[in-house]
């Protein structure tokens, strides 16, 4: 049976000897191959350490935590076969899922986890797909993705207004056209969408030179480039290779390290756009300074995979209880603890969306400029 299941990598959880009284389990579903590895290494980093902190100090309601990681490769139909799977776990059940990481049927996995009573928390922000679904006992941490595309827009209007921006997508990625529409309706919003088009990679069949001598003929300046990591990087070479000066926008998620390895000096001035850029903010400048003088550097995601961790650490705390009910009841309580401070949440969403900063590569380090 383990071989049958192990594409959705679900070994570990069928191999318990026992089921263990003492123990609770969660699960954190991220992709641990593909275009999203690194990020899903990031959150799987960061979760642990949460649960070792957690186990260290005498465990949560006097139970150990046990994490288990599930790849679900970011495919549709695993996402739902990893849903199935852990839902039916009963002599070990699952208490959490934190995830998935990316929008697979995110409507079918988070109905199979609301009808098992398995609690849910979306670690980064959604995209309006996402945020349609309301169920009881799911918990979007952050906030939603068209916040990127009002703080873009708002350092945009600030210091490049005027300027003609390509907004470059994979037509068959989910949560990079949702991003992707999000920016070109703010710019509508503001009266601007004379200024923005919508370009997609397979507009040339993933012909990455042809698309940029396409963005040039017809006038653009900039452009924001969403996708998986290997789109970006590509896309980035075809359009800096031609003209240096030309003004890139990404997400600093999926410009991972392969991306400045890749362009070298081509990525000097690239603009990257990261969540919760507050360092000022007290109680999030405290999470990053208690993890760094441990040792802990919050790279990339794993910051996120730490926080919502902690945040079902600090629900169990005020519910006194795993039970998805009760867990599910004090989600609308005002003052619930976060790594970011007390938040309030209606329906399981935040009601202030987490922003972003914008950050400029230059002599291999980030400026930030938002």
């Amino acid at each position: 049976m383990c071989r049958l299941l192990k594409y959705v990598g679900l070994c570990l959880i069928l191999l318990f000897v026992a089921p263990v009284q003492a123990r609770v389990n969660i699960a954190l579903v991220a992709p641990k191959a593909g275009d999203y590895q690194e990020q899903g290494e990031e959150l799987i980093k960061g979760a642990k350490r949460a649960v070792d902190e957690i186990n260290q100090n005498g465990g949560l309601l006097g139970k150990k935590v046990n994490l288990l990681t599930v790849d679900d490769q970011c495919n549709n139909s695993i996402a739902i076969s990893t849903a199935q799977m852990l839902a039916i776990q009963k002599e070990n059940k699952i208490n959490l899922v934190i995830g998935p990481y990316c929008a697979n049927s995110f409507d079918q996995v988070a109905d199979v986890y609301a009808k098992a009573q398995i609690f849910q928390i979306i670690p980064t922000t959604v995209n309006y797909t996402q945020a349609k679904t309301i169920k009881k006992g799911l918990v979007k941490m952050l906030g939603y993705t068209n916040q990127q595309a009002r703080d873009f827009f708002n350092f945009y209007n600030q210091t490049m207004a005027g300027q003609y921006v390509a907004v470059i997508s994979n037509q068959n990625d989910i949560e990079s056209m949702d991003e992707a529409n999000a920016i070109i309706q703010e710019f509508s919003k503001h009266g601007k969408s004379s200024l923005i088009k919508l370009y997609t990679y397979d507009m040339t069949d993933k012909d990455y030179d042809s698309l940029a001598r396409k963005i040039f003929k017809e006038g653009y300046q900039m452009a924001f480039l969403l996708g998986s990591a290997k789109n970006i990087r590509k896309m980035a070479r075809a359009l800096k290779e031609d003209r240096e000066e030309f003004i890139l926008f990404t997400n600093r998620y999926s410009a991972t390290k392969e991306y400045f390895d890749y362009l070298g000096n081509l990525a000097e001035g690239t603009y990257l756009m990261e969540l919760r850029g507050r360092n000022d903010d007290p109680d999030f400048a405290e999470t990053l300074v208690k993890l760094r003088l441990s040792g802990f550097e919050t790279n990339g995601l794993s910051l996120y995979g730490y926080s919502a961790v902690k945040l079902w650490e600090s629900l169990a705390k005020k519910a006194g209880s795993f039970d998805y009910n009760k867990l599910s009841a004090v989600t609308n309580d005002k003052n619930i603890r976060t790594e970011f401070g007390n938040r309030m949440f209606h329906n399981g969403a935040p009601k202030v969306s987490e922003s972003y900063a914008i950050y400029r590569y230059a002599d291999e380090d980030f400026e930030k400029v938002y």
